[in-house]
């Protein structure tokens, strides 16, 4: 599903943010992104969404090298991902609905199908009475959870969340995860970048820990018993 190897990014002629990263990510494998803020957590999620080359190595996502992907093969390659960002990235004309249902209208859904995802999406998002409002009339806990509900609507193969419970409350962030751990069982590729070690610590999942732009695996045993 996602290999690297060897791979670094640095932006213009900057110092290197990420260094010698080597990782393989199995399909349907659940890991957290840990490490302090600017360790590189970001620019790894950008790597793995396209929205980064690296500067030096390998990257394989979907068994394809990304570098030599043209620009019709990472637009396709992007539908079979979602991404929760830290700015959530919503279009500002469209109502919640609107953008959650974007991902199902690029794939051709069929309308009434998209009706009943997405309502029943953002009722279990806790955003039921929200439907026609647009993102500058929501809060920012509200636009995060339209962003995870667009994320996640299309089932991708690869899910990619950037701090994706930063602005809601522990209530809602576990339902979060929760759907999250649904995905993953479905056969969702999942990747959760958070420094919300409490959270992270209440499921058995291995942690990538970023540490001076470079990479390590934490098993989730060892993360269990306080050795990571």
């Amino acid at each position: 599903m996602v290999r690297l190897d060897d791979v670094a990014l640095r932006y213009g002629q900057g110092p290197e943010v990420l260094s010698g990263v080597t990782s393989h990510l199995e399909p349907g494998s659940f890991h957290f992104l840990v490490g302090q803020s600017g360790a590189g957590k970001s620019s790894f999620l950008r790597l793995l969404n396209l929205g980064q080359r690296p500067t030096r190595g390998r990257l394989m996502l979907f068994g394809r090298d990304v570098a030599r992907l043209g620009r019709e093969d990472r637009a396709l390659m992007r539908r079979r991902m979602g991404v929760v960002f830290q700015d959530f990235r919503l279009i500002g004309h469209l109502t919640a609905f609107e953008n959650v249902a974007l991902p199902l209208h690029l794939v051709g859904e069929r309308p009434g199908a998209i009706d009943s995802k997405v309502s029943e999406l953002l009722s279990w998002v806790g955003l039921a009475d929200c439907l026609d409002a647009l993102p500058a009339t929501l809060s920012g806990g509200q636009q995060q959870r339209v962003a995870i509900a667009r994320a996640v609507v299309g089932r991708p193969s690869l899910l990619l969340a950037d701090e994706p419970t930063g602005n809601v409350d522990d209530r809602i962030a576990m339902r979060l995860m929760f759907l999250f751990e649904e995905m993953h069982r479905n056969g969702t590729t999942v990747v959760v970048a958070t420094h919300n070690e409490t959270l992270v610590g209440r499921f058995q999942h291995p942690r990538l820990r970023l540490e001076g732009g470079t990479l390590r695996l934490v098993p989730a045993e060892a993360a269990a018993d306080g050795t990571a």
